[in-house]
């Protein structure tokens, strides 16, 4: 027997509702039904995010270190918050990456 759209059995009620679950928290900057961090494509952009972040810091820091070497200090403390956002951001990412899937 066809299961059709008008008349859905409970099993494929709760089917359609586990398959459009989020599983754990949704990830920033990442789209889908299912893009919350216990799903794949949620631990996907989690790596993603933190390697960019790292990037990120990084770039932070030179561009901090320049600023100083030219004795302009107010964007290199501008810089030095982004940096800090940054690490917060890889600090979001790595707890995430670490908590086990809610189902």
């Amino acid at each position: 027997m066809a299961i059709s759209s008008e008349d859905p059995t409970a099993e494929a009620r709760e089917a359609r509702t586990r398959a459009t679950q989020v599983r754990g928290t949704r990830v920033w900057g990442f789209g889908g039904p299912t893009s919350g961090t216990g799903s794949h494509d949620g631990q996907s952009a989690l790596k993603l995010h933190r390697g960019i972040s790292v990037l990120a810091f990084l770039l932070c820091v030179l561009v901090v270190v320049v600023f100083i070497l030219d004795g302009v200090i107010v964007p290199a403390i501008v810089f030095a918050v982004i940096a800090l956002g940054c690490v917060a951001i890889f600090g979001w990412t790595s707890v995430q990456l670490r908590k086990p899937t809610d189902h």
